[in-house]
């Protein structure tokens, strides 16, 4: 910063830097064992939880939904949102990853000029969804989704409106702020959607609900670092450096959209309706774990990471690995406790038919351990600098998944398929410890011990879950899986 002056922002900053060397009441309390174990003001808290918490109230909002509204409410919305998503990623040029690791992230122009840019960035979109909406409609051949196109292009307007206190929130490590905000939006927007819902059953209560809790955070927003707030700017640096960064963001964003949907693709063409219903079952129950680790990893890793090279890069690698142990550990846990209990859940959850999907969660859930570590690497290189590493990276995936899940498939049907498209998921992992290591990031003792919890874990709930089906009589449950 220029001269002697401390913005706003500089000061909060120093307070979070400082503010987990502070001795807490809690810590000095009655409840000294459970802060200990538990940081209940931490970001990991605040995340993992308002994350659970979003997924529940989700859930329940759904068992409601789907008994006022028809099938064809539910696909028409799948519909909106994937174009929505589809677009979001093809012209994604990174602004939330540069303005949390740049140094100049605290200077008002830089933010001001980040902010310009995903404001043209969403007219741009709003404009290609508005005006494009009957082409859209026509692909599919149904004339209501020309109207909910059109309703729904706002939705980008609305995005743009925001300010960026959510994102210097992510840098100054008090991310908790947006997820708050987003589990109450939710929470709003739930009981908005089945209210309207009981008096107008219509695909469009639907996308009210999603314009009335992106309102509602663009609202937020602007309730914190109001000193830097929102305003037009075209700062010659930043835009250089934000066009930089996009050159490996927009292709590996486009890479995404070929790796969260080719599973669906090929599934549907190789294998029947009955097994894609079962797969879909089965991602859908591993979802909240991998959504709650890929947010922990770039919301809150990812911010940790970029504050470690700033103030010391000589001490950033012990700091990564001592300093977020119950995060990463937090990651791997989860992906193992499910894959081993996996089995006895689905024996809970479901009647016989879907007794496969046990077996399925197993493996993916074996998956996802190897995709927490590999979030928490490519986090930190991207922080490092490294940011040509998440193309990479997706080229990687693209060349390794697709041909070995179809070679898993052409020798092995079905679970070969789910087995080869784990394996494929190792040679990334080596390529980023292999990239830790070339710049003194990697430490294979920290790395082993994170793999071997998640292996214990998933050997004891794995067991458990065995002898809880062998135990418990399968006409207690009335869900009875043949063989046990």
């Amino acid at each position: 910063m220029v001269g002697s002056t401390t913005s706003q922002p500089d000061i909060e900053y120093q307070h979070c830097r400082t503010s987990n060397v502070i001795p807490t009441a809690a810590s000095r309390g009655p409840v000294k064992f459970l802060s200990r174990l538990v940081n209940l003001k931490g970001e990991l808290f605040s995340s993992t939880f308002t994350y659970g918490m979003t997924a529940v109230i989700r859930l329940g909002s759904s068992l409601v939904l789907t008994r006022l509204l028809d099938p064809e409410a539910y696909g028409i919305f799948g519909i909106l949102l994937a174009f929505l998503f589809m677009l979001e990623l093809l012209s994604d040029v990174g602004s939330t990853a540069l303005l949390v690791r740049h140094e100049r992230g605290d200077e008002r122009a830089f933010v001001h000029t980040v902010w310009t840019v995903r404001m043209i960035r969403c007219v741009v979109n709003f404009c290609l969804v508005f005006f494009c909406a009957p082409l859209i409609a026509s692909l599919y051949q149904s004339p209501i989704l020309t109207g909910a196109f059109r309703v729904l292009s706002i939705w980008f307007l609305i995005v743009g409106a925001e300010s960026m206190s959510f994102v210097l929130a992510q840098r100054y490590q008090r991310a908790k702020i947006a997820n708050y905000a987003d589990m109450l939006s939710n929470l709003v927007m739930s009981l908005f959607v089945i209210g309207l819902a009981t008096i107008y059953k219509s695909p469009y209560v639907l996308i009210y609900g999603a314009l009335l809790q992106r309102t509602l955070l663009t609202i937020a927003s602007h309730f914190f670092y109001r000193t830097i707030g929102i305003g037009f700017a075209l700062d010659r640096e930043a835009l250089r450096d934000q066009f930089r960064f996009a050159r490996f963001v927009l292709p590996s964003s486009a890479l995404t959209i070929v790796l969260t949907q080719y599973d669906k693709v090929v599934l549907l063409k190789l294998f029947n309706l009955s097994l894609l219903g079962l797969y879909g079952l089965s991602s859908n129950m591993l979802g909240p774990i991998n959504g709650v680790n890929l947010h922990n990893a770039r919301v809150i890793l990812y911010a940790r990471c970029t504050d470690y090279f700033r103030m010391d890069r000589a001490t950033a690698r012990d700091r990564y690995y001592t300093e977020n142990k119950r995060l990463m550990n937090l990651g791997v846990a989860l992906a193992a406790l499910l894959a081993g209990s996996a089995p006895a859940l689905v024996a809970i959850l479901y009647d016989p038919r879907y007794a496969m999907v046990g077996q399925i969660l197993t493996i993916l859930s074996l998956g996802a351990i190897v995709v927490a570590m590999q979030n928490s690497s490519e986090n930190l290189l991207v922080a490092y600098g490294r940011t040509h590493i998440v193309l990479v990276a997706n080229l990687i995936r693209i060349f390794t998944v697709i041909p070995a899940t179809l070679l898993g498939f052409y020798f092995f049907g079905f679970f070969g398929f789910l087995w080869f498209g784990l394996i494929a998921t190792l040679p990334l992992l080596m390529f980023l410890f292999w990239e830790q290591n070339k710049f003194q990031l990697l430490s294979i003792k920290d790395e082993l011990r994170r793999l071997s919890l998640g292996l214990l874990v998933f050997v004891l709930s794995f067991v458990a879950s065995q002898v809880f089906l062998a135990l418990i009589p399968v006409k207690w449950l009335h869900l009875g899986i043949k063989g046990h």
